[in-house]
């Protein structure tokens, strides 16, 4: 028996190529999986999915390249950081409110992951979202190292982006029973070396050994992930949808039209894969 996963990159407003695919997805009425795991922004497009919410995730991503209080320098100058995270709750709340109890049906039996860095041990934390803490768990996914405010608190616990420790969990989800894997990628770059990031990072936390961990070693479980989807176990099969272009926009923009560029070739490529099913 066949058990079907779906795992979600992140990747900042890049999410909008995600978006365009999981919409063609929610187009076709495609939601075969029994298992979904999603990080920092790819742990957003997933969540509007599963509550069958077309076109939601975009018109999220085109409010906060719209709205200065995401994004904003000034907010440096009053010692805050430059991204404001905590907008989610807005976002979720009123601007493109998120159908809790759609989402909540969907996965009553089914495994969810969003992914999330424990701040204090530097490991990857998988957490099942309810209806209390789902808003939460998104923006600790999303707590982007010294750009946001880098870390958020869930029950008690310290966390930051995902990314940081499983960035693409399909080892994960391959561990929870899956056989069938559809990945959407964000970034198709290969191995990674530390970035000056990292290097930061790990100079900064040297004298708290989890945070220097985070940072010591984001680029080897970048490499890790890509060597695992090079060598999957047997009767194991991924399916990847990437970009087959360099997506306009970054971690961030404030072009609506590079997002949409980005929306419209991930629905272009989300409709080919369904096509070629």
């Amino acid at each position: 028996m066949s058990i079907h996963a779906l795992v979600v990159q992140g990747g900042g407003f890049r999410t909008a190529f995600s978006a365009g695919v999981l919409d063609a997805f929610l187009e076709a009425k495609h939601n075969p999986f029994q298992i979904y795991a999603g990080v920092s922004g790819g742990a957003i497009s997933m969540s509007y999915y599963i509550a069958s919410q077309k076109q939601y995730c975009i018109r999220a991503i085109e409010f906060l390249s719209a709205n200065r209080d995401y994004m904003n320098p000034v907010r440096i100058l009053k010692s805050q950081s430059l991204i404001n995270v905590d907008i989610f709750h807005d976002i979720a709340d009123l601007h493109m409110p998120f159908d809790y109890d759609t989402a909540l049906q969907c996965i009553h039996d089914r495994k969810v992951a969003i992914v999330m860095t424990d701040r204090k041990s530097g490991m990857p934390h998988y957490h099942h979202p309810d209806k209390n803490d789902w808003k939460d768990a998104i923006i600790a996914s999303c707590a982007f190292p010294f750009a946001s405010k880098g870390k958020h608190e869930l029950n008690d616990t310290e966390y930051m982006d995902g990314a940081w420790s499983d960035p693409i969990p399909v080892e994960w989800v391959v561990q929870q029973g899956a056989t069938d894997v559809t990945l959407i990628r964000t970034d198709t770059a290969g191995e990674q070396q530390q970035s000056w990031l990292d290097k930061f990072g790990e100079l900064y936390y040297r004298n708290s050994p989890g945070l220097k961990k985070v940072f010591a070693t984001n680029h080897e479980n970048h490499n890790r992930a890509l060597r695992y989807l090079a060598n999957v176990p047997d009767g194991i099969n991924v399916q990847q949808i990437a970009p087959q272009m360099n997506l306009k926009a970054g971690v961030y923009t404030d072009s609506k039209e590079d997002i949409r560029t980005d929306y419209q070739h991930g629905l272009e490529m989300g409709r080919k894969f369904l096509a070629g099913m």
